[in-house]
């Protein structure tokens, strides 16, 4: 009777390890990208400059660049690390986040989403203040808008002798998303969202 007991209960467990290893998936490797977003997925190519990958069971290929990949963990254990990530600990679209930049080349494979504007507080005392005011105040505008970097299309600074220093800043808020298309843009200018795939 015990003998009965270990066979029915050897076949019982190996039935059991033998199903879990037919229903489970094939490992993938795994892109984490400096926004924290992961991406589990197949990648097919690397170069210098982007990364190129299938979604399992998918036929179309997708290209991210490297400089928006913090790893990459292939699915042989081997890891390969291209960025540190810029922000630590901080949510997606919190104006903490949300970067300026003057380089057109930044904002490349991004999604325009508006345009956005900022004047310093009047309560600045120093040009140092002034323009930091300004600055967070666009930061938190376009982490309203759902965007990620900011390219600057014009910043003046004010004031001269005897008056208080001011500082206006204007440019393009990017998202790493395309907006809606019932959404409105920010700003009235005719210019069309970015099309392609963008990760």
């Amino acid at each position: 009777m015990k003998r009965l007991l270990l066979i029915t209960g050897i076949l019982l467990m190996a039935t059991f390890v033998f199903g879990q290893t037919n229903t489970s998936e094939p490992p993938r490797d795994t892109i984490f990208k400096l926004g924290g977003q992961i991406l589990p997925v197949d990648v097919t190519k690397v170069t210098s400059s982007y990364v190129s990958f299938v979604y399992p069971g998918e036929p179309e290929v997708f290209t991210i660049e490297r400089k928006q990949i913090q790893k990459i963990v292939f699915k042989n254990g081997r890891i390969e690390e291209y960025n540190k990530p810029v922000f630590e600990m901080v949510e997606d679209y919190q104006w903490e986040a949300v970067w300026l930049t003057e380089n057109k080349k930044d904002v490349v494979d991004l999604y325009r989403r508006g345009v956005v504007s900022a004047k310093s507080a009047a309560s600045s005392r120093s040009p140092k203040a002034a323009k930091k005011s300004a600055t967070i105040r666009m930061q938190k505008k376009a982490a309203n808008m759902k965007g990620v970097v900011i390219l600057i299309t014009h910043k003046e600074s004010t004031g001269g002798y005897g008056e208080y220093p001011g500082y206006f800043i204007k440019g393009i808020v990017y998202g790493l998303e395309p907006i809606d298309e019932e959404a409105e843009m920010e700003d009235t200018e005719d210019n069309p969202l970015k099309g392609g795939v963008v990760l």
